[in-house]
């Protein structure tokens, strides 16, 4: 088997969670079109991972806690139809969603 081009799962996980937090820094809490755009083309991305399960359950929980503004305008600016649609139905505790992502972020 080569491996040059296999990733390891856990990997593949810690760089999802170093590029959110990545993220998450840079994003202004605001409801400006730019920074909305951002928001929703990286929530695209994690849609389109297939080596492993992205953690979007938690992703989502902590942009809704620490970037409310940010959050509900992206909810507001996506149709129904949309594939980003469900990921605004989702719902955790805050606290739980960080223990999780604290095991990838080594």
């Amino acid at each position: 088997m080569n491996r040059t081009n296999f990733v390891e799962p856990l990997e593949t996980k810690r760089t999802i969670v170093r590029d959110f937090f990545s993220l998450i820094e840079t994003l202004p809490n605001k409801d400006d079109a730019a920074s909305v755009q951002k928001l929703l083309r990286y929530l695209q991305s994690l849609l389109r991972i297939k080596q492993v399960i992205p953690p979007v359950v938690e992703i989502m929980t902590i942009v809704k806690t620490n970037k409310p503004i940010l959050y509900h305008s992206a909810r507001r600016s996506i149709v129904a139809s949309s594939n980003l649609h469900m990921l605004f139905q989702i719902e955790m505790d805050v606290e739980l969603a960080h223990e999780r992502l604290a095991q990838y972020d080594k």
